[in-house]
């Protein structure tokens, strides 16, 4: 634990936030908006699309999943940049803004202890904390836990994406009071099939929530809509 404290220290001195830009590290100056540089902000895919209902769950993205997307979050997931998080939630919080989105209490998609112990920090809680600070709801960290572990979904097909994430999440029932009749916000940082996001739903059901949205920083609906319109014609 020490360690990964001098490497994070050390992390802070190289890439001090707002100085660099998130995405490729050219310097900036303070006031860029969500601490990127012109060239990077231009080419994210901006989603300004309404909510979209996927597979009965309703799902909102800021961004169509892309290179620059993936690099801000692994800058952040692997790399250790910390305080991407918060410009990450500050994007978020714009697209709901434009959405009129309404909701109460926000679930992040939870970490096996393992993957936790191993990265020292769950990426998607670290967003949502600063995304409940900056729209004056609550995070419920623990709302949901890991019922077993599951393999990295990199590179699996979409049905094995299905088959490893079934069953993967439980509510934790202590924390039922503070999710039943609430409009829930479901966090995570990417999505593609929309699998994730309805077992987060499956597993909030015990709750019995007012409402469940599902919110991500990057994803890619094809996959999920061709599902969708599989399982309509079924």
């Amino acid at each position: 634990m020490r360690g990964r404290k001098i490497v994070e220290g050390a992390l802070d001195l190289l890439y001090p936030p707002r100085i660099y830009c998130d995405i490729c590290g050219n310097l900036i100056d303070e006031s860029r908006t969500y601490a990127l540089c012109d060239r990077c902000i231009s080419r994210m895919k901006w989603d300004r699309d309404p909510v979209q209902e996927l597979g009965g769950v309703k799902m909102l993205r800021c961004a169509e999943y892309g290179i620059y997307e993936r690099t801000m979050i692994f800058n952040l997931k692997y790399r250790g940049r910390k305080y991407i998080a918060r410009d990450i939630a500050e994007i978020m919080r714009d697209r709901l803004r434009i959405t009129d989105a309404v909701f109460e209490v926000i679930v992040p998609v939870p970490l096996s202890p393992e993957r936790l112990r191993a990265r020292g920090f769950n990426q998607t809680a670290l967003i949502g904390r600063h995304l409940a600070e900056m729209t004056g709801t609550v995070q419920v960290e623990d709302a949901l836990v890991r019922a077993r572990n599951t393999r990295p979904m990199h590179g699996l097909s979409p049905e094995e994406r299905e088959e490893n994430i079934r069953g993967a999440f439980r509510v934790n029932t202590g924390r039922i009071p503070d999710l039943s009749g609430r409009r829930i916000l479901m966090l995570d940082d990417f999505a593609t099939t929309g699998a994730t996001a309805r077992e987060m739903r499956r597993a909030l059901r015990e709750a019995e929530p007012a409402e469940e949205i599902f919110l991500s920083f990057a994803a890619r609906y094809g996959e999920a809509i061709r599902r969708t319109s599989e399982d309509d014609a079924d």
